[in-house]
């Protein structure tokens, strides 16, 4: 996630938006390969029944300008996937383009179907009848992220069979077109459902709207006010790394851009051994003093722009390195807690230790489709509790 002060603002809403069409696009190119497929075997059918006629040539017209619709489609697709990883992208803008090639599409299918009716065989008509229900029912899994990009497709697809079914004026046609209607409907409804279901699960894969829009917030007043100010809004005062709602931003950050990229990101928490008991027999000022040496050593560490360390929470530091095996992340934790060691600053007061020692918990996971970077958190703070328990001073891993 990238939260840009020049431009728009970002909130998880738009997230939300943007990660619905992305989904569509995604699935543009599979669905794309179905259509021509399932439009080739149908319009073989229809050449051959109306060579007979000597209209052949209707289904090659119809044929190829669906084939110049899809092209025109498949080069959006190309200028969208173009740049929706640059962050930020008017969601808006590029799902109504989406809808508009959506409903030429569906109205070629459609209209061309409706054409072709009273020049057919009864037996064809059956078969146009069950490709065009099977193509409008298959867009369920495709379209669901969008109700209006769906009913658009269901609707043009369609309406201008059931009407000309309608205008037949038979018992079998007025059946036949109530059954239109009621796919029609159905359809409808299970998209709407589907369309509430997704919606609810990126409601909670960006639960922390809250962080966002007051990242958003107080990054809005540091570009109107000065830079010193956005430094302290996104630093811990005493150590100066990163604070906690950096080190979330930029996780979340992280996730996007390595998305289906199958690399890894490890992550390494670590927590100071019976810091409290420290800090109440040796003085604040002291242990404040190891906090700020601690970040020091860990900042040492960093060898990438897109690394971090962050200061979460009272003695407990975290240490994000993307691209990073989890085996290249436990030699990184072991030399930070051998280096740490090797000072042997006495504490008196730990359970674990003659000197202060670092319980570590350290997490890699393959940021592949449809992981969350929470999963990668709870994974880590699983490795640290685990640590504690078996006594602390010593590494604990998980790996996903």
């Amino acid at each position: 996630m990238t939260i840009n002060t020049e431009g728009p603002p970002v909130s998880s809403h738009h997230l939300q938006q943007q990660e619905l069409v992305i989904f569509l696009y995604e699935r543009f190119r599979l669905g794309r390969h179905i259509t021509l497929f399932v439009s080739a075997v149908a319009s073989l059918l229809a050449y051959v029944e109306l060579s007979i006629q000597g209209r052949e040539h209707w289904v090659i017209g119809w044929f190829a300008l669906l084939c110049l619709v899809m092209l025109v489609r498949a080069r959006q697709l190309h200028q969208f996937l173009a740049i929706r990883d640059s962050g930020y992208f008017p969601y808006q803008q590029w799902h109504d383009r989406f809808l508009v090639g959506v409903v030429v599409t569906g109205l070629m299918l459609g209209c061309g179907a409706a054409l072709l009716m009273p020049y057919i065989t009864t037996n064809m008509q059956i078969i146009l009848h069950s490709m065009l229900l099977i193509m409008v029912a298959g867009a369920i899994a495709y379209l669901s992220t969008s109700l209006r990009a769906y009913i658009g497709y269901m609707v043009t697809i369609m309406m201008p069979v059931t009407l000309w079914l309608f205008l037949q004026q038979s018992s079998a046609t007025y059946a036949l077109s109530s059954l239109y209607l009621f796919f029609m409907v159905a359809g409808f409804i299970s998209v709407k459902r589907m369309h509430e279901l997704v919606n609810d699960a990126l409601y909670y894969r960006y639960d922390n709207e809250t962080l966002i829009d007051d990242l958003q917030r107080l990054l809005q007043s540091v570009s109107q006010s000065n830079k010193a100010l956005e430094k302290i809004s996104t630093s811990d005062e005493l150590t100066g790394v990163s604070n906690y709602r950096a080190f979330r931003v930029q996780l979340e950050d992280i996730w996007r851009q390595y998305r289906g990229s199958q690399e890894q990101v490890s992550l390494i928490k670590l927590n100071i051994d019976y810091y409290h008991e420290f800090n109440a027999h040796y003085g604040q000022e002291a242990g404040d003093r190891h906090l700020q040496q601690l970040a020091r050593l860990l900042g040492k560490q960093l060898s990438h722009k897109n690394q971090m360390v962050a200061r979460l929470h009272g003695a407990e530091f975290a240490l994000l390195l993307p691209g990073l095996s989890c085996e290249d992340a436990r030699e990184i934790a072991l030399g930070i807690r051998q280096a740490f060691a090797q000072d042997k600053i006495e504490h008196v007061k730990s359970a674990c230790a003659d000197h202060l020692t670092l319980s570590i918990g350290l997490g890699s996971q393959t940021v592949a489709p449809g992981s969350y970077s929470r999963e990668l958190l709870v994974r880590v703070d699983a490795a640290l509790k685990l640590a504690k328990e078996r006594g602390r001073d010593r590494l604990e891993v998980m790996e996903g």
